[in-house]
């Protein structure tokens, strides 16, 4: 199965566009009461372009939830600089790279929340763990902090201050496809000068 989603090209508008719509409509409906005639009116395409790439809905939502761990993950972990030492820039870069795939995938985060247990039972947790460790620990210098012992406390403060971020995004005020994603992504680092100057020697 991974085999062939791997070899779909998600830079292909027509991919892209499905991708999008169904998104949209798995979050607003679940898996059961999605309607793929609606995505592909959403999105634009013919049934016969669809079937191009997917055999039916039930293959569309098993590529959404592939393609949606492989950017939680593995695509962020390509993209993170392990060379660098500094914690909550680390923890600052991963918010801005997801804001950057909410900016062309404004409803992921909106499905990842309806399908979280589904992304569990899928997920390789020991990869995930350790995952988690090597974020949180590899090559990073906590003697930088004011007082390395409160790295524990530092981490949490840290971590719901950028998560604060996506929940006043989320606050439901605002439609997902109307969010200024570029502000956003400037909000942290502004929120990292703050936090680095407060926590760092």
């Amino acid at each position: 199965m991974n085999e062939k989603f791997e070899s779909i090209d998600i830079n292909n508008g027509k991919v892209k566009s499905i991708i999008d719509a169904a998104f949209e409509e798995f979050a607003k409906y679940g898996e059961s009461k999605a309607s793929l005639n609606k995505i592909l009116k959403s999105a634009g395409i013919s049934k016969g372009v669809f079937y191009h790439y997917f055999s039916d809905k039930e293959e569309l939502f098993n590529f959404l939830m592939y393609y949606s761990i492989e950017l939680s993950i593995k695509d962020f972990d390509k993209k993170i600089d392990w060379d660098n030492d500094d914690i909550i820039k680390r923890i600052a870069n991963v918010s801005k790279l997801k804001f950057e795939v909410m900016k062309k995938h404004p409803y992921l985060i909106e499905f990842g929340d309806k399908f979280k247990d589904e992304f569990v039972n899928r997920m390789d947790l020991t990869y995930q763990n350790n995952w988690r460790v090597k974020f949180y620990k590899d090559n990073i210098d906590f003697d930088k902090l004011k007082d390395p012992t409160s790295a524990k406390e530092v981490l949490h403060i840290v971590r719901w201050s950028f998560k604060g971020l996506f929940m006043n995004m989320l606050d439901g005020t605002t439609k997902v496809t109307e969010l200024d994603f570029n502000s956003l992504i400037k909000q942290c680092d502004t929120l990292y000068e703050v936090l680095s100057n407060n926590f760092y020697k």
